[in-house]
């Protein structure tokens, strides 16, 4: 047996996340269907983590044990010509037998895509939000979320601390991106840091009042919906 790590990128639209649910199309469960083809046996597949429904990746790492029959390079190629048009696995390599594309990961890195105007274009990738933003809020209030802390409050059904490292605000003319690093997230924490953070650009809240919501003396603003969000790399 060799131990696989593959690279995957998938437009989460038509998903119902990335774990095996019955019934429902997932992305794991669309991948170990391929794979099951490929070898003709039931293969499960570990992901770094998982993502939720309508959530996209363009750099979900997994990895698998499966027989030497074919190298990587054309288990690469057999995957692609055995899944959906939605799903592309990137790089395929053996990876030594320790290796956990979960439990090996020091960070997850995700990107929240916010468009200042409308269009037909952006609806599958981007929250689409009229009116104006105040940028330094949202960066003045970035700070209160930057290290180690119980995120209980701005996840749904997860509880528990997270070493959040970074989050870096930036815009053009047309869009606003938040990029969040953290060693472990919660479920929907990244949509809750976006929508508090969205809801201080709209200066709905002020910087100094979200380590009140964090500490859940004051309401949590809506989390921002799933079609924003990409998991863009995994660091290992």
């Amino acid at each position: 047996m060799q131990n696989i790590k593959i690279i995957v990128e998938y437009d989460g639209t038509d998903f119902f996340g990335w774990q095996v649910q019955p019934i429902k199309r997932t992305v794991q469960g669309e991948l170990e269907k391929a794979l099951k083809v490929i070898f003709n046996k039931k293969i499960r597949i570990t992901g770094s983590g998982r993502t939720d429904s309508g959530v996209h990746a363009l750099g979900q790492v997994a990895s698998f044990a499966c027989p030497e029959k074919i190298s990587a390079k054309e288990l690469k190629n057999a995957i692609n010509g055995n899944i959906s048009y939605d799903v592309f696995v990137k790089e395929c390599k053996k990876v030594p037998e320790d290796f956990n594309a979960r439990f090996s990961a020091s960070s997850r890195i995700y990107r929240y895509q916010i468009a200042k105007e409308k269009s037909v274009f952006n609806k599958r990738y981007f929250l689409q939000v009229d009116g104006e933003f105040n940028i330094n809020k949202m960066k003045k209030a970035r700070k209160e979320l930057i290290g180690e802390k119980d995120f209980s409050n701005l996840a749904t059904k997860d509880s528990g601390k997270c070493y959040l490292k970074r989050i870096k605000i930036s815009e053009d003319e047309k869009n606003i991106f938040v990029e969040v690093e953290s060693n472990r997230f919660l479920r929907r924490m990244v949509r809750g840091i976006v929508g508090l953070l969205i809801a201080v650009g709209k200066e709905e809240i002020t910087p100094a009042e979200v380590k009140d919501v964090l500490s859940g003396t004051k309401r949590r603003p809506p989390v921002a919906p799933p079609q924003g969000l990409f998991l863009v790399k995994v660091r290992y």
